[in-house]
């Protein structure tokens, strides 16, 4: 198969992490459920709205919401390796 072939497909196959991070910013856990991982997302969601709801735990809150961020963009990160890695695989 043509080399332009494959890397269009494997760019394709790939996620953007600027995305996992404005997702996870509009959204608390959103870049989490867009790098797969869409059960901590939605705990992580869960949480962070339980926590800002109760006043004396909203710096927790906000701290979660960050991490959450991170955890989303790192999500998408480890993502793309791997599919690099299967990829790379599959051509030996």
């Amino acid at each position: 198969m043509n080399d332009a072939i494959k890397l269009a497909r494997l760019q394709n196959e790939m996620k953007n992490s600027t995305t996992a991070l404005v997702l996870g910013f509009l959204i608390p856990g959103a870049g989490q459920m867009y790098a797969g991982s869409v059960g901590y997302g939605i705990i992580n969601f869960v949480l962070v709205v339980i926590l800002a709801i109760t006043i004396v735990a909203s710096p927790i809150a906000f701290i979660l919401y960050v991490l959450s961020m991170y955890w989303g963009y790192k999500g998408v990160i480890e993502f793309n390796n791997e599919v690099i890695r299967k990829a790379e695989s599959q051509e030996s």
